[in-house]
């Protein structure tokens, strides 16, 4: 008897480390606290309702929230591989959008409506 060993289907598709320079963040904080009421001590909304980090260039690491609670922040990249992104993130619909061209799933991304 002979097994034949199960088609496997390539791996899906995730950017390169260019793909996160910032040109689809939309700036609308989620990912830095900005809707579940424990927002990066950095954080900050300008006239337009947009948000960015205060200290963006050294954010990575160890930081606090403005309620005093630790978190490590890290890359965007790595919240959208490990738990899917949110909804409405720029990087999320370009991803999908990419991966339907590919015939690809996209159902692991954007799974979260809010943090």
């Amino acid at each position: 008897m002979t097994i034949k060993p199960k088609p496997t289907s390539p791996p899906l598709w995730f950017p390169p480390d260019e793909f996160y320079a910032g040109e689809l963040c939309t700036r609308c904080g989620v990912c830095c606290g900005s809707t579940d009421g424990h927002p990066c001590e950095h954080l900050r909304r300008d006239a337009d309702g947009r948000f960015s980090c205060e200290i963006y260039e050294h954010r990575l690491g160890f930081h606090r929230t403005v309620d005093g609670r630790a978190f490590v922040c890290v890359p965007i990249r790595k919240v959208i591989e490990t738990h899917g992104g949110y909804v409405r993130c720029g990087y999320v619909e370009e991803i999908r959008r990419v991966r339907k061209g590919l015939g690809q799933r996209s159902s692991d991304v954007g799974r979260r409506e809010k943090p």
